[in-house]
C-alpha cells in the first residue's frame, strides 16, 4: 500500500523533531499520531492532508496566490534557473564534503522547485526544510514534493531551534540575518541569490520603458558584515523562451504586478523569444560565537 503524502511528511518530521520549536512559546515539540505537532504547553498544529504544517501563529495575507505559484512552477520546471541552481549545488557540495545528510533550509521557498532541485541532487543527501508565509506556495510544494518538510512560517521568527541548520538558501527573497545566524550551526553556510541590473531586462524595458528601478543597497557589503569566507559569483545568460512560457513568466514576477491586463496582453502578443537572467550568488560561513 502506497504511503500517503501526509504520512511521508509526518515520518520526516518525526525523524527530525529536534529541529522544531513551538512558534508561540519556543518549547520543544513532538509529533502525535502522525498528524499534528504539539509542544509541552499544548500548542498544537495539525498537518494538512498534503503534509505541510502551518507554524505561522497569525494569518498573513500575501500577494502570492495559487495562480502565481502555478506560473512559477511552469517557469522553473523549464530549466529557466538551471545555471543558478548548478552554482548553488556546487557551493553546497564543496561545503558538505564528508558530511552526513546535512539540514538545508530554504527561507522563502515559494512553491518549492529550487529546494527540490537542491535536495534531490546534493551528493551527500540532505534533510530539506522549506518555509514561506504564502500558504498557497507551501500547499503546492507539499503536493508536488513529498519527503521534504514544508511549513508556513514567518522568516522573522522561524520555528526551529538554535544552531541546528547546516545551510540556508535565500533566493530572491528578503533576508533576516539575525534569524539566519541564530539557526545556523557554527561554520554553517548561507547562500543568497540577488538580482543584478540585467535581470529580466526585456520585461523591464517594456514595463518600465528602460527606467532603472531602485535597487537594494549593496547586498554583498551587507552580507559581508555578517558572514566570513564570502564568495560571490555573477551568473548571466540568455534563456530561450519556449512557446507558452512568456505569459507565466510575466505573471510570476513582481516587476509586472502593477501592469494592466491590456499591457500584459500586448507584451504576450509580441511573442518575446528570449529573456536575460542576471543574478548574483553570494555565499558565506557563519562566524563562530555569533548570536544574531
Amino acid at each position: 500500500m502506497k504511503m500517503t503524502k501526509k504520512m511521508q511528511s509526518a515520518l520526516v518530521m518525526e525523524n527530525n523533531i529536534q529541529l522544531f520549536i513551538c512558534p508561540i512559546c519556543s518549547a520543544e515539540m513532538e509529533i502525535e499520531e502522525h498528524s499534528r505537532l504539539i509542544c509541552r504547553t499544548m500548542h498544537s498544529f495539525d498537518l494538512a492532508k498534503s503534509g505541510y504544517v502551518n507554524l505561522a501563529p497569525q494569518a498573513h495575507a500575501t500577494k502570492y496566490d495559487k495562480s502565481l505559484f502555478e506560473a512559477r512552477t511552469a517557469v522553473m520546471s523549464s530549466g529557466f534557473f538551471e545555471p543558478v541552481l548548478e552554482t548553488i549545488i556546487s557551493r553546497l557540495d564543496n561545503q558538505f564534503a564528508g558530511s552526513d545528510c546535512p539540514v538545508v533550509l530554504d527561507a522563502g521557498c515559494g512553491e518549492g522547485t529550487h529546494l527540490q532541485a537542491v535536495h534531490s541532487r546534493l551528493r551527500t543527501g540532505s534533510v530539506g526544510i522549506g518555509i514561506d508565509l504564502a500558504k498557497e506556495g507551501i500547499a503546492a510544494a507539499s503536493k508536488a514534493y513529498p519527503g521534504i518538510i514544508w511549513s508556513v512560517a514567518d522568516l522573522a521568527a522561524m520555528p526551529f531551534a538554535d544552531a541546528r541548520i547546516d545551510a540556508i538558501l535565500n533566493i530572491l527573497s528578503p533576508a533576516n540575518y539575525a534569524e539566519f545566524n541564530r539557526l545556523l550551526k557554527s561554520g554553517g553556510v548561507l547562500v543568497k541569490v540577488v538580482p543584478e541590473s540585467g535581470y529580466l531586462q526585456e520585461l523591464r524595458d517594456v514595463f518600465y520603458e528602460g527606467k532603472q528601478q531602485k535597487e537594494e543597497a549593496d547586498p554583498v557589503a551587507r552580507f559581508s558584515e555578517q558572514f566570513d569566507a564570502v564568495e560571490t559569483e555573477r551568473v548571466t545568460y540568455t534563456f530561450a523562451l519556449p512557446d507558452g512560457l512568456l505569459a507565466p513568466l510575466i505573471r510570476m514576477t513582481p516587476l509586472t504586478w502593477n501592469a494592466s491586463e491590456e499591457q500584459v496582453a500586448e507584451v504576450v502578443a509580441t511573442g518575446m523569444k528570449e529573456i536575460t537572467i542576471d543574478l548574483r550568488v553570494i555565499s558565506g560561513v557563519r562566524r563562530s560565537g555569533e548570536s544574531g
